[in-house]
């Protein structure tokens, strides 16, 4: 006798899940072309082009695309709504996708009576015309909150010598789908009206978390404030993303995905942890979430 197997209904699967968190939980990043459209790098076991940005999402219906010639050759595999996608990175039947992606983004009401919602259109930074030259890795506020060379070297953070808004810093590299998106810069000389510690690319919309890119989702990710803490933890043998601040925004969370556990340490003073509750309570229905309560920290 056949087994008798749970009824999914795949056509709410395929209008509940976001192609967006998809994407998110396979760390797979991709190019905004417009409001509704992304492109790339094709993620798709069957790709092997080297032709770039082949790969194609269309958020508001759901659906992707794969043009090179390899993934073509590989039948509807090369395009399809959610559950094709996930048939195709994880080679099982539409059933074993469909029940994959309701694991992966239960519901929170009746399945059958939930709407579907459409996609979020979110605004990306611009990727950046220029890179600063002439970073030295190695100087002494560096080094005195106990971060290497080949930290800092592997972050491209360093002092910025040069000419310009951030002559004079420790600048770090901000990367988002891939491109550089700006630097974010702490002065090294006294602090003024006129020279705060830190300095930002104007109007830099929030949407990623520093350092999450070197991250690896199996393994416990720690949320910290400041750029400084990614490098930091990382010469403690562990691996940290800034939030660049104490709250977290619709767009972060949807970064973190991927990462099932997850340690919060802010600043270990009154408004750090009223703020790492706040974190508890927005994470900890997705993620398991734990409070790190910190002797030592570099964060100024």
């Amino acid at each position: 006798m056949a087994e008798k197997r749970q009824y999914i209904d795949f056509k709410a699967i395929k209008e509940r899940v976001p192609f967006s968190g998809v994407l998110a939980r396979y760390r797979i990043e991709l190019k905004r072309v417009n409001n509704v459209s992304l492109k790339g790098k094709c993620p798709l076991p069957s790709h092997s082009s080297k032709t770039p940005d082949t790969f194609y999402v269309n958020e508001a219906k759901g659906v992707f695309y794969c043009h090179s010639d390899s993934c073509k050759k590989n039948g509807h595999r090369a395009g399809g709504n959610v559950m094709d996608f996930v048939s195709a990175m994880e080679n099982v039947n539409a059933y074993e996708s469909a029940k994959r992606l309701d694991e992966w983004f239960p519901t929170t009401g009746n399945p059958a009576r939930e709407p579907a919602k459409p996609a979020p259109v979110v605004e990306s930074n611009k990727p950046l015309a220029f890179t600063l030259q002439g970073i030295s890795h190695e100087h002494p506020m560096i080094q005195a909150k106990g971060i290497s060379v080949e930290t800092a070297k592997l972050y491209g953070a360093g002092y910025f010598s040069g000419k310009g808004t951030f002559a004079g810093r420790i600048v770090f590299p901000m990367y988002e789908s891939g491109n550089l998106i700006g630097y974010a810069g702490r002065t090294t000389l006294p602090l003024t009206d006129d020279n705060p510690k830190w300095r930002l690319p104007k109007g830099l919309l929030k949407h990623f978390l520093y350092g999450l890119e070197k991250c690896d989702p199996a393994k416990p990710l720690i949320l910290a404030e400041s750029f400084w803490s990614p490098l930091f933890f990382r010469e403690k043998g562990m691996q940290a993303a800034a939030l660049m601040g104490t709250t977290l925004n619709d767009e972060q969370e949807r970064c973190l995905e991927p990462f099932k556990v997850l340690w919060v340490a802010l600043d270990n003073d009154e408004a750090g942890r009223a703020a790492s509750e706040k974190l508890v309570q927005r994470l900890k229905g997705r993620h398991t979430v734990r409070v790190a309560h910190l002797r030592e920290q570099a964060v100024a």
